[in-house]
């Protein structure tokens, strides 16, 4: 990197430091269970749900007990279920269409982080609806109220159900990008152990390892603030205590339960302090 261009991030990095604490960031609410949903969303006054999700979430049929206590209160909904790992702006444009036709008036992001951007993204084109994704890459390009925006996820991980970002790919160029402002922060988060139970040993290692290092990197970086600091030292702790344990024994409930919680409060101090170099390459990779 040359130095004028180090100087530009550092400035950058140093100038949003400063501002944090006046910036409208904002912990989502936790839902314990999807079950719990509908009083939620009745609450928002809204009756169409859209579920963005992926065909892997719905061949394993983890949708079934939110669509029973959605049906079951009676609030309509609608899915879609072709996000791709690294969701598309035709998955995007997908979804919107599916939203509009069908009335919808609430979104919710079930699965990884794929799903949660794909519902993230979709919210951004209803805010806005005369601007294309890629105009709203970068930082606050965004600034327009959401709907309801609520994620439910399936991995304890990524975060994505406390960030506000979301990473598109471009169908066409397969360029990948990032929008980033506060709208984009799901109202609510479900942290419902039960949706994690079907988790493979390999992928519930993975993804908590992916919560570690987005717990440690907030922790060192240099844009960490004693609110991040103490939200990754809670996200390394849950870890540490239950990743063994989850692996081993992947029907254990609690452990899932804090798994989930781990994630999200990993969640929450990286959307504030950033990642780092570790994040960087694996992008690139």
């Amino acid at each position: 990197m040359n130095k004028l261009k180090k100087l530009y991030c550092r400035t950058f990095q140093t100038a949003f430091k400063i501002a944090l604490p006046f910036l409208p960031y904002r912990k989502p609410k936790i839902v314990g269970s999807v079950k719990a949903l509908p009083d939620f969303i009745k609450k928002k006054k809204c009756d169409h749900v859209l579920i963005i999700t992926d065909a892997g979430i719905m061949k394993l049929g983890l949708t079934k007990r939110l669509e029973n206590a959605l049906s079951e209160n009676d609030i309509a909904y609608t899915i879609y279920g072709k996000t791709v790992a690294n969701p598309t702006t035709d998955n995007v444009a997908e979804a919107l269409e599916l939203y509009q036709t069908n009335g919808c008036n609430a979104l919710i992001g079930f699965g990884g982080g794929s799903s949660m951007d794909c519902a993230k993204a979709v919210g951004a084109r209803i805010a806005k609806p005369k601007q294309s994704l890629a105009k709203m890459k970068g930082i606050l390009k965004v600034h327009k109220k959401l709907p309801l925006l609520i994620a439910i996820p399936t991995t304890a991980g990524t975060g994505s159900e406390t960030t506000l970002a979301a990473v598109i790919t471009d169908a066409e160029t397969r360029h990948k990008y990032a929008i980033n402002d506060f709208p984009l922060i799901p109202r609510y988060a479900v942290l419902d152990p039960k949706v994690t139970l079907s988790l493979p040993p390999f992928i519930t290692a993975t993804t908590g390892m992916d919560a570690l290092t987005h717990a440690v990197e907030a922790y060192i970086g240099n844009s960490t603030t004693p609110g991040t600091r103490k939200d990754a030292l809670l996200a390394v702790k849950l870890i540490f205590e239950n990743i063994d344990i989850v692996y081993n024994d992947g029907k254990n409930v609690d452990a899932r339960r804090n798994m989930l919680h781990a994630s999200f409060y990993a969640g929450c101090a990286f959307t504030k302090s950033y990642v780092g170099y570790v994040h960087a390459v694996a992008h690139s990779l």
